[in-house]
Order: C-alpha cells, then structure tokens, then sequence
C-alpha cells in the first residue's frame, strides 16, 4: 500500500507518525511532499526506509503528477490553499480517501460566516474526509458541511512513547523548581508576558527558575535578562524528555495557538501545565486545579496568578497533577493516529491490525 502526504511543513512529531504508518502496514510506503521549515525550527529527521520525504520547492506539477503512477491508497492534503495540492484531491477523491488537514479554530466571526459559504463546495471538490486536532476545530468542520463520519479527530499527536521512562521515574525524582517554555521565542507565543509574570514573582520564589527552550527573533533581548532566565536555544524532539525530567511545571502562554502540541508532549512527561485559553489543546488537555492552570491570553496578572498557582505546589500535589496530565495524554498516541488514517480506507484494504477508530 501506498501512502501520499502532501503537507506545508513537516514536524518531528509528524514524521514520527508517518514513520509508525510505514511500520504499521506490511509493505507499506509513504511520499512526503513538504516545504522545508524555518530556520528557528531546524528539525532533523532520522531516515527510514518507507518514508521518502520530497521539497515542495523542487516538486512542479509533472513531478506532482508523477506521484500518483502507483496510484497512492491515501491522500493527505494540508489545508486548501496550495493549487497543485487542491488538483491533486480533485483527480483522487473518486477512487481513493483523500483527506483535507485543517487546525482552524472556530471563532463564529463574521468573516468566518462568509468564509464558510465560500468554502463548502470547494472543500468538497477534492476532499472527502477533513481531520482536526479537536473540539474547537470540528465545529469548523462541521459548518464547513462535512459529515460527522467523515470528521477525524487527533490530527495532532506527541510521541508519546518516548516519554514512557521518564513518566514512569517521575515518582522517583526530586521536584526541580523550574518552570520550562518550549516554543518559537517569537511576540505570539508570550514570552515577553512570561518573563515579566516570573520576574514579578521572583522575590515570593527565590529558588524557582525559569528555562526557555528554543529560538527567534526575541532570543537576544531575552538572554541575559536575568540570572535565573536561561535560554538554551532550539532542541531536536528526541532531546525534550531529558530536558522536561529537569523541569517542575511547562508553561506555553501563547496569544494564538490552534492546537500546541508541546502542551501534549508535556502531559506525556507527567508535568503540571499552565496555558493560555488561546491554546487549542487546553481544551482536552488542561483543568484548572487538576493538572494545571489555564490563564487568559495577553495578560501578565492572569499569567502570573496561573505560575504562582503551580509553584505554589507542594511536591506530592505536583506529582498527582502530572500523573494526571500523564494520564489526560492517553487521548491521542502515534498508534491511535494511524489507526485514524487506516479507517478511512475501504473495509478489505484495511491491514489485519488497523483496529475500528471511530472517524
């Protein structure tokens, strides 16, 4: 069987998945069509001898015709707003599932109103399946005119299992007064809003420090700041279990995030989190006084009160949150997400394992 994938930009927790879709069905085999990513997220991803990933840059449209001689079993397409990607649903959709990726949150907007009216036909035109990562996103689908068995679920999805070891030595190790950002050190992402949070608490928690991980235009005003700041820089996916074993919370206080899918990878690390509302993920993966904190986006009183909520923790009442955010990850695995992809294919193309996911 084979499998087409034509995306914007790769991540590593997206080529992990692929990587277990190739694994997951005898023979099998997937074509990656994606742009390279930006220079702040150099992402480095391991070979594997199924999974053939090409530059968008460098596939025209012959080389994108060329993709469908085998004729692929699957079509993933992300989003509708490359041309080629859009002609290429239009001539499979009839013999072959192809389905549209979409993390747009539903807003009620009037211009989403009208975007709807606009987008119905045409969605329908080259798709016959849409994913999202979650609740707010299949209200969108749903007022697109999708079918809810034709609505997936879990688009998104940490690699959980890399993270087995560490949630599972988490009883055993020390609480480390740390809270930990990973994420683009970008104006959307706040971290200006929580650097300022932290600073404001820092005479309350003289022993608490705050790490950010990753990189951006904001790195240099932010190195330096203070002594209990440290910017460590972009990290590969395969080094974030270390770097969340020394960590006592995760925070991400984004004024914008259609899912975050490093709030799942925290969960999988068994941390506490604290997010803004604006995180799609926080709505399935965060509950206020149960295994974190959620905050208003934007403000650095709500932050701060949300910060010093978690700090505030006693090491068992820590614990007990990250088992629970540990246990809140189980909603979306790798093994669950190809399960998604292999429901959509007809009922005797199905591998012998691929399981009865609902759409």
């Amino acid at each position: 069987m084979h499998f087409l994938f034509l995306c914007d930009q790769l991540a590593g927790y997206w080529h992990y998945c692929i990587c277990q879709l190739a694994d997951r069905v005898p023979g099998g085999t997937v074509t990656v069509v994606a742009r390279p990513g930006s220079a702040h997220v150099p992402f480095v991803f391991p070979e594997h001898p199924g999974v053939v990933i090409l530059d968008r840059s460098a596939v025209d449209w012959p080389a994108m015709q060329r993709l469908l001689v085998d004729r692929p079993d699957f079509v993933y397409i992300s989003g509708w707003r490359d041309p080629c990607y859009r002609r290429i649903g239009r001539m499979m959709r009839s013999t072959a599932p192809v389905v549209m990726g979409s993390d747009n949150l539903w807003y009620g907007s009037p211009r989403q109103y009208l975007a709807v009216i606009g987008l119905q036909s045409a969605l329908r035109g080259f798709c016959n399946h849409m994913w999202v990562p979650g609740l707010y996103q299949y209200e969108y689908a749903r007022r697109l005119g999708f079918d809810r068995e034709r609505i997936l679920t879990g688009l998104y999805t940490a690699s959980g299992d890399l993270y087995d070891s560490l949630a599972r030595d988490r009883a055993s190790i020390p609480r480390t007064e740390r809270i930990v950002f990973v994420g683009s050190l970008i104006e959307s992402k706040g971290v200006r809003e929580l650097v300022a949070a932290f600073r404001g608490l820092e005479d309350r928690f003289p022993t608490w420090t705050l790490r950010l991980v990753g990189d951006g235009p904001l790195r240099a005003e932010l190195e330096g700041m203070s002594s209990r700041i440290e910017v460590t820089g972009f990290i590969q996916p395969s080094q974030l279990p270390a770097m969340f074993r020394d960590a006592g919370a995760f925070c991400l206080p984004s004024h914008k995030d259609h899912w975050a899918v490093v709030i799942h990878e925290a969960c999988c690390a068994a941390l506490p989190v604290v997010a803004t509302t604006a995180c799609g993920a926080v709505s399935t993966l965060v509950y206020d006084g149960y295994n974190g904190f959620r905050c208003a986006p934007r403000s650095v009183p709500a932050l701060q009160a949300a910060l010093e909520g978690v700090m505030q923790l006693d090491p068992a009442t820590a614990l007990e949150y990250g088992r629970r955010s540990r246990e809140l990850s189980y909603q979306f695995t790798p093994d669950l997400w190809v399960t998604k992809v292999l429901s959509t294919l007809p009922a005797d193309r199905r591998p012998a394992d691929s399981g009865s996911a609902s759409l």
